[in-house]
């Protein structure tokens, strides 16, 4: 009382906690893969050791950008996409503003060929004029995943080389690099299109070890802590 207020003013805000809605931004490499009506999985951090379930309501069409400044490369542009999950559920004690994650599903299959994360890598291959792949012989000393450019490494007449993203199969007891493609990706698992079938023994582990493994490297199984391979599967 007392104090004056123009025309239009917002006085108060009243929530309609009857319906709640989560709002999350979507990166711009992932926006293609979402749509109307996929399920999700919503987290609140002020309700924590809950999982809420919802849908996708509503997909932004102009971006939402932020400035990101890193140590390198200083001012750069994020430009993600605002996306709208309606719960299908009640929160018990929620209020406007809680902060959440929400995880969309965007595709599923059932019996495919897949092969866990780690195991998948990329090599810098030698292709001949056919478009196939060359297997060059291991180094004789240590691993040299990256190496140094001179004319030793220049392909031969007709041979090509380029990254090409595979995993390593193992084959009379060697480490032996296979191109592959692959589809949707899981939280431990990508889907395998083509390269590999279901059976093959694969080689896994942390990142360092894939990285630096070498094709064509001698490799000893351990399959009692089943911590050098696994064998790609249905999933």
């Amino acid at each position: 009382m007392g104090t004056m207020n123009n025309a239009g003013t917002v006085l108060l805000t009243i929530a309609d906690m009857s319906v709640l809605d989560a709002e999350v931004e979507v990166d711009e490499t992932d926006i293609p893969t979402v749509s109307l009506g996929q399920q999700a999985k919503i987290t609140i951090d002020a309700v924590p050791d809950r999982v809420f379930k919802g849908h996708v309501t509503e997909i932004g069409n102009s971006p939402v950008q932020q400035s990101t400044t890193t140590s390198n490369t200083g001012q750069r542009q994020a430009t993600t996409f605002k996306v709208k999950v309606t719960l299908d559920e009640t929160v018990p004690d929620v209020r406007p503003g809680f902060t959440c994650t929400a995880e969309i599903t965007t595709a599923s299959k059932s019996s495919v060929t897949a092969v866990p994360i780690q195991a998948l890598t990329v090599r810098d291959m030698l292709f001949n004029d056919k478009g196939e792949l060359v297997h060059e012989p291991p180094p004789k000393q240590g691993r040299n995943i990256e190496p140094t450019v001179s004319a030793s490494n220049e392909p031969p007449p007709g041979h090509t080389r380029k990254e090409t993203e595979g995993v390593f199969v193992i084959r009379d007891g060697r480490a032996v690099f296979v191109p592959v493609k692959v589809g949707i990706a899981g939280e431990k698992y990508f889907e395998v299109v083509s390269g590999v079938k279901t059976g093959d023994r694969v080689v896994t582990g942390p990142f360092a070890n894939v990285r630096t493994l070498a094709d064509g490297e001698q490799v000893r199984l351990n399959d009692e802590s089943n911590k050098t391979s696994t064998s790609a599967a249905n999933r």
